[in-house]
């Protein structure tokens, strides 16, 4: 086999690749609702990854990650580790009423 038909093949099989590597993509939703739920910054920790994003000017949010599992949900200046979160391969949904006491930030399932 020539170096042209090599590459072509590794290129293929890199594309080939791809769709597998967006089914390992989960997903977290919701709302925040509460004086401090619109614009939060929210962090999803995970044993392999994290991700972060804001809520916006509603409250929605949406974080990706490429793990599944047990991860842990921070809002704001929430200490660590967070609220306990299960990611699945399909999305899932999760809305908190965010509350501020002591200037700590804390978040409840609704």
């Amino acid at each position: 086999m020539d170096i042209r038909r090599l590459v072509t093949l590794a290129m293929l099989a890199g594309v080939l690749a791809l769709p597998g590597l967006a089914a390992a993509a989960n997903t977290i939703y919701g709302t925040l609702t509460g004086p401090d739920g619109p614009n939060a910054s929210l962090v999803l920790a995970c044993d392999r990854a994290t991700a972060t994003a804001n809520a916006d000017k509603a409250g929605s949010y949406r974080l990706t990650v490429n793990d599944r599992g047990r991860c842990h949900l921070r809002v704001n200046n929430m200490p660590a580790p967070g609220e306990l979160v299960f990611v699945y391969e399909d999305a899932t949904r999760y809305d908190y009423e965010v509350t501020k006491a002591g200037g700590v930030t804390r978040i409840s399932r609704r």
